[in-house]
Parts: structure tokens; sequence; C-alpha cells
């Protein structure tokens, strides 16, 4: 089974279950801004990867992780509507962000009406109680690592000197420990003992940093339309993704003072964000970046080995050849 018709299976109680939740919200307007972004849609990775997670381990138990991964879902949601308000992007999926189809107020509330709503999703998973605790301990604790990673992306932009352990520590953060949760707690919750959920956790990191890698490469090199965003974006927004953390290293004398000058430069024209684009690709960082994400994605595979030949297995395996083989 490939991942395309394993989510397809899945798809249509994510959909329906994802915006059911928003009906304990009362007031329309703040009602609206918060099912926004879910309503155009959306890869739906994450309770997707949670569910087959869970029926990969025992089929059948995915229904049992739904909840679980709604609930990361609206926590997704929920980081992007505020990211896209510090990031100031236009648009989202296609369609204009929360932030100018409403106003920021409205979108800082929504987000974090979103995130609570997120724990009272969780708060109906149908699991023991000890379980369920271990649970919402990792969820706190990944939606503080997603804060702290954030944090650190907003910081490196002030900065020229970066490593690149560093930006692999922030993208760990900001989104690998969405996958690692989704892929870890779904083993969990279908009963999977410690050293099969944490290899499961394993798969989850390496597939997250391969997605985000892969995710910045496409800034670059899709066209918007596909995208659903600027391309280039990150560059204009003064971004310390992997490949300008290996440009800024390499890079010297006039290159080096026309890439920074474009870089962070809101203002900088397309054809500027051009030029960036190729005095990364001079040095190598572009290509470089794109060997990385593939590396991680074959570790990915290889702590799938923990699992018994399965659909759903297959299905996770071709989850990680998806990551890296997207174009938006």
């Amino acid at each position: 089974m490939d991942i395309k018709e394993a989510i397809g299976i899945r798809k249509p109680d994510i959909e329906r279950e994802l915006l059911k939740s928003f009906e304990i919200v009362r007031d329309e307007r703040l009602r609206n801004a918060m099912s926004h972004l879910p309503s155009a849609g959306g890869k739906i990775l994450r309770p997707a990867l949670a569910m087959i997670s869970a029926d990969a381990i025992k089929k059948g138990e995915g229904k049992r992780a739904l909840a679980f991964g709604i609930s990361l879902e609206i926590i997704h949601n929920f980081t992007l509507v505020h990211d896209d308000i510090m990031d100031n992007d236009d648009l989202r999926r296609g369609v204009p962000t929360v932030h100018k189809v409403f106003d920021n107020a409205t979108a800082i509330n929504a987000g974090d009406a979103m995130f609570a709503l997120a724990f009272n999703v969780l708060s109906g998973l149908d699991v023991e109680h000890s379980v369920l605790r271990e649970i919402l301990a990792d969820i706190s604790s990944m939606v503080i690592g997603i804060a702290e990673g954030q944090q650190m992306d907003m910081d490196f932009e002030e900065r020229t000197d970066i490593a690149p352990e560093e930006y692999l520590e922030m993208i760990e953060k900001k989104t690998a420990l969405m996958f690692i949760n989704g892929a870890k707690n779904g083993a969990r919750i279908a009963s999977a003992p410690p050293e099969v959920y944490e290899k499961m956790a394993e798969y989850g990191r390496y597939m997250g940093l391969a997605f985000q890698i892969w995710d910045d490469f496409l800034d670059l090199t899709a066209d918007e339309k596909t995208l659903g965003k600027p391309v280039g974006s990150d560059i204009r927004n003064g971004k310390k993704t992997l490949m300008v953390v290996y440009a800024l290293q390499r890079l010297e004398g006039p290159d080096r003072e026309r890439f920074l000058s474009i870089l962070g430069n809101q203002k900088a024209s397309d054809d500027e964000v051009k030029e960036a684009i190729e005095l990364m690709k001079k040095v190598g960082a572009i290509q470089d970046a794109e060997s990385l994400a593939l590396d991680y994605a074959d570790r990915a595979k290889r702590a799938l080995e923990v699992l018994d030949d399965s659909e759903e297995k297959e299905a996770l395996l071709d989850l990680v050849d998806y990551v890296i083989r997207r174009k938006y």
C-alpha cells in the first residue's frame, strides 16, 4: 500500500473529526478564523502518521489514535497561524493567511484557542490513564520545543555565524518533534513495547529532519502556484535555512557581500532572489542540503526494520519517499 492510498482511506475520518472539533467554539468569527486553514486543505500527514503507525503495530488500532492525530493537526495549524503573522506571509495552502482574511489580533486569538482545543480533543483519547499522562507530557514538551525552535529560527535572522548543528537542532524542535510524536505515540496507543515505539520515534525524527530540509529546498526551487506561497520568501525574510548556513560558511569576498545584501531584504526583486539562489548553487549549498535530506530519509527507513511486514509498514516507507520527492 502506498502512502497516498493509506492517507486516502483515513482522510474522510480525519477531515470530518477535525472540522467537527471546532464546533465547540460558539463565537462565529473566532470559529471561522480557527477553521480557515484546516478548511483550505493540507496534507494531513501528522494525523495520518499517527493512525498508520498504530495500525502497523496492530491492525484496527488506528481508529483509537484518531483523536491523538486530530490534536496534532490542530497544534500544527495553530503554529502555522502564528508563524504566518511573524513572517508576514500573505498566502498559505494557496489561500490568504488567517491574519490577512481577518486581522492580526483575531489570528493570534484563533491560534491561542486552537492550542487549547488540541488538549480538549486529546482528553477524549481512549487509552489507559497512565498512557494518557505520558502522551500529555510528550505533547506539552513538544509544544515547548516547537516554541524554542521558533525562537531559535527568529534569533538566527540576526546572525551570520550559524553552524549546521545549530540549524539541525532548531528544525528538530520546530518540525521533527511533531513527526516523532506522531509515530511514537501512534505506536504506543496500539500498545507497542518501549523498544518498538522508541524506534518509531527515531523514524519520525529522521523523517522530520528530511521533511524540513526539503521544505526549505522547495522554497528555492518550486514554482509559486505549486508551492502555494511566494517562492524565495525565506530569502527575503532572512531565514537561515541549511542552504543559507552552508552558503555563509563558504562564500567569500564580493560574493558573500552580495549575498548578504539580498538576504533579509524584504524589497529584494525576483531577479535578486534568483541571484542569491545562484550564489548558493555556486558553492554547492543547495546540492549538499538535498543530499543530507536524502541521507536522513534512508535512516528513517532503516528504523522501520523493527516492524513486521505489513501494508502499513509499506505505507510508512512510502511516506519517507513522499517527503523527499514532493513538489509542495
